[in-house]
């Protein structure tokens, strides 16, 4: 429907949204010169994604639509190389083709390839050294580059976890030796106190006459002190 829209109102719609259900009008999406950013292996979950399949972005990218995949999560963002992964496993797509669906095609999707998205020359220099194939889950990063400068390196935080690790020690360290001289001085303060306790009274007031008469504690003064 939005395809036909645009088409009337000669607009083009850069990227659909999830478009789970991609691979039904894949062709159409081409023809749309429309862009498909979706999950790489979510399906039926929920009513909206019953008819999703882990094939939909390898059909979609096969009909040569830009493709891309999105987490919708800051969690799963961490790991895209590994969902690119999935668009090989489910479709055999080819392993440069599948880490695009991460890199050059997002950035191609927001506008923004002419910045990021490849390691061309000009470019922010936003990248990942892996210790091995990117796609791939044994594949640890190495380091972490963003606008050209560093700011992760894995030996280096390696070698810091040492210096942290003794720094908490220290500070526990600290913390419990204060807390028992703590201890030590409020031990000292009340033992050098004398407790007194004040003398219960002799009589309490009648409840009948508040005013005039007192009854002993015990009970034994019938007539009462006035």
């Amino acid at each position: 429907m939005l395809l036909r829209v645009a088409e009337d109102f000669g607009f083009t719609i850069a990227t659909f949204q999830h478009v789970l259900e991609g691979y039904k009008v894949a062709d159409e999406l081409a023809a749309g010169n429309a862009g498909a950013s979706t999950f790489s292996d979510w399906w039926a979950y929920k009513f909206e994604v019953i008819d999703a399949i882990p094939h939909n972005g390898a059909i979609m990218w096969d009909r040569d639509v830009v493709v891309s995949f999105n987490s919708d999560s800051s969690e799963l963002a961490r790991r895209m190389n590994t969902e690119a992964a999935k668009a090989v496993r489910y479709g055999g797509v080819p392993e440069d083709e599948a880490l695009k669906f991460v890199t050059i095609n997002p950035a191609i999707q927001l506008g923004i390839e002419d910045r990021v998205g490849s390691l061309e020359k000009g470019k922010d220099a936003d990248f990942v050294v892996w210790s091995g194939h990117p796609l791939s889950t044994y594949s640890i990063c190495e380091q972490t580059w963003i606008d050209g400068r560093k700011y992760f390196d894995r030996e280096e935080d390696l070698a810091a976890r040492e210096a942290i690790a003794a720094e908490r020690q220290a500070l526990l360290a600290k913390v419990r030796a204060e807390s028992e001289e703590k201890e030590e001085e409020e031990g000292d303060e009340d033992a050098g106190e004398e407790t007194t306790e004040e003398p219960e009274p002799a009589y309490i007031l009648d409840d009948e006459d508040h005013s005039e008469t007192c009854r002993s504690r015990d009970g034994a003064g019938q007539g009462g002190v006035r």
